[in-house]
């Protein structure tokens, strides 16, 4: 199949009207699997026009409809639904405003944050490790605290060190500190709940 990038956004689905994640690989730009948000300058031609796909309402995989993505000087600036694309198509790309650069990636972090559940953007040296109790440190904006370490474990990631942590803000949490080969020092903090669903990767 070889290299792709994905499209990744929100939309409205025309038979539930719920929302929805849309997501689908494309092979039209540098296919480097990069992610494209709202927001994200991809086109460096700085052109106008409408990228279309099918796609399906999530409770009914039956039911097909059609999303397009407008780019507007090289911006993704909107996700359209059937009858908007056909609107937009018999009318100039101009009457859509360029966006905020980086809006969806902005507003997708916001929400990690918010339920303290991913890979935070701040950074904690692989070298610290293993943490002591009591050492305190700050991720998705807030302060933390190790509780304990109960788990050293080597991967396909290397070494890796597990501990409970807790913040004011999210109380408890599981945390995974890890040396990668090839993006260098990472952490994941997750939920207990989504760690008792992977018990052989974070529970001895």
């Amino acid at each position: 199949m070889g290299m792709f990038d994905t499209f990744v956004g929100d939309v409205v689905c025309p038979y539930c009207g719920e929302l929805h994640e849309f997501q689908e690989q494309t092979k039209g730009y540098d296919c480097l699997l990069s992610e494209f948000y709202m927001g994200d300058y991809i086109d460096k031609g700085n052109a106008n026009y409408i990228y279309t796909f099918d796609w399906f309402c999530d409770k009914d995989n039956s039911k097909v409809f059609d999303v397009g993505i407008a780019i507007r000087k090289g911006q993704i600036v909107k996700f359209l639904v059937n009858e908007e694309i056909e609107e937009l198509k018999n009318s100039p790309l101009e009457v859509l405003d360029n966006i905020e650069d980086g809006l969806g990636k902005r507003l997708l972090y916001e929400k990690v944050c918010k339920e303290a559940n991913g890979q935070p953007r701040e950074e904690l040296k692989f070298e610290l490790n293993p943490l002591p109790e009591g050492f305190k440190f700050v991720a998705f904006g807030v302060e933390w605290e190790v509780i304990k370490l109960y788990r050293q474990k080597k991967g396909f990631r290397g070494l890796a060190y597990y501990y409970e942590i807790k913040s004011k803000e999210h109380g408890l949490r599981i945390m995974e500190s890890y040396e990668h080969t090839w993006y260098g020092d990472q952490i994941s903090i997750i939920t207990l709940e989504d760690a008792e669903k992977y018990k052989s990767v974070y529970f001895d």
